[in-house]
């Protein structure tokens, strides 16, 4: 990759007014570097309503507006309004998916996500028997990550309701075991992962403290909030409960401060 795609950032959000921020004058642009974004690990969380999925779109807009290669893991069927402006292929189980797929297509998905730089979303939402559905996705995070050994190119996954696969005192599914293979180790190799959930509580702590970007909507439950305490500190775990929709705090590795921001729409 060369130096000027090393230093491409894409633009999210804008600085809001209120408590948590680093200073930084509103209305000031937040961009975040492409190559850390496609390579690294992040967690979008916040309540249903807040705009947890509205960021993680934009994120993934963003990145296919710059060329780059994803696949999102959808698990509510969410994301399909993608297809309006974006040549993506759309994987499940049902007829208005582009290709009904199961488990030993896995290969020809990551061949098609890597080597062809096909946008894919992965839509698991339509499947009755949720053994395939978690198959699916771990066939394809492994061959995502085995191709990835090769290829090393930057290249990510959006995983939605991460706590179903990586829960914080449960058992987890050979796909949540990928998952946490992918966010230790996939990096190396150029594959990067996103988490997104509405309860933060509810995901496995050692996901989401090895997450070198975060993006912090409203919470109110106290479990909730008590993530926020431990991971920033007692200011955001309050602040964090008056954001507005779209509002959230944005912390990550390459910069030290934690920005309040209102993410575009």
């Amino acid at each position: 990759m060369s130096d000027s795609e090393q230093s491409r950032t894409i633009t999210v959000a804008n600085v809001s007014e209120g408590p948590g921020g680093d200073g930084t004058a509103p209305g000031a642009a937040v961009s975040l570097p492409i190559v850390e974004l496609l390579t690294g690990r992040g967690f979008i969380t916040g309540k249903s309503g807040s705009g947890k999925s509205n960021s993680a779109s934009v994120v993934a807009e963003k990145l296919l507006d710059e060329g780059f290669g994803l696949l999102i893991v959808d698990v509510e069927g969410e994301y399909y309004g993608l297809k309006e402006e974006f040549e993506l292929l759309h994987a499940g189980a049902d007829e208005e998916c582009d290709i009904q797929v199961d488990p030993e297509h896995a290969e020809k998905l990551a061949s098609l996500a890597l080597e062809e730089n096909v946008p894919i979303i992965l839509d698991v939402s339509g499947y009755l028997d949720e053994d395939v559905a978690d198959q699916l996705v771990f066939e394809t995070a492994r061959q995502l990550f085995a191709k990835e050994k090769k290829l090393k190119k930057p290249f990510l996954m959006l995983v939605e309701e991460v706590h179903e696969y990586i829960p914080e005192g449960g058992g987890m599914s050979d796909a949540g075991r990928m998952l946490v293979k992918v966010g230790k180790r996939g990096r190396k190799h150029g594959l990067g992962i996103v988490g997104i959930s509405q309860r933060p509580a509810n995901v496995k702590k050692d996901f989401i403290t090895q997450c070198d970007w975060l993006v912090w909507h409203r919470l109110t439950w106290d479990n909730d909030t008590k993530v926020v305490r431990r991971i920033i500190d007692r200011e955001h775990a309050e602040a964090v409960e008056d954001l507005d929709d779209g509002e959230a705090f944005l912390m990550t590795d390459w910069s030290e401060a934690v920005r309040r921001g209102q993410f575009h729409r």
